[in-house]
């Protein structure tokens, strides 16, 4: 959705990842799909609040985000396995 939105936002390789990561998320249910989005989302905030902290990046600094949607995947499975 945020790639229809904003083309320059997002990169096609982050939204054919997110994609799979979804379907894969979404098999273990909607609560670990929701809470591995929020994750990926969360840990990509906070990286790029340290990094304009840090004064390294600014506004228009791009982010690869492949790697947190990864880490948010993997956090929603574990936090998600957790609570069942």
């Amino acid at each position: 959705m945020l790639f229809l939105i904003n083309p320059n936002g997002m990169g096609f390789g982050d939204v054919k990842l997110a994609l799979a990561l979804g379907a894969v998320l979404g098999w273990y249910g909607w609560g670990v799909l929701l809470l591995g989005t929020f994750a990926g989302f969360l840990l990509a905030s906070l990286y790029g609040v340290a990094l304009v902290a840090a004064r390294r990046a600014g506004r228009k600094t791009a982010i690869p985000f492949g790697p947190f949607l990864l880490g948010g995947a993997f956090v929603g499975v574990l936090l998600g396995a957790c609570a069942a």
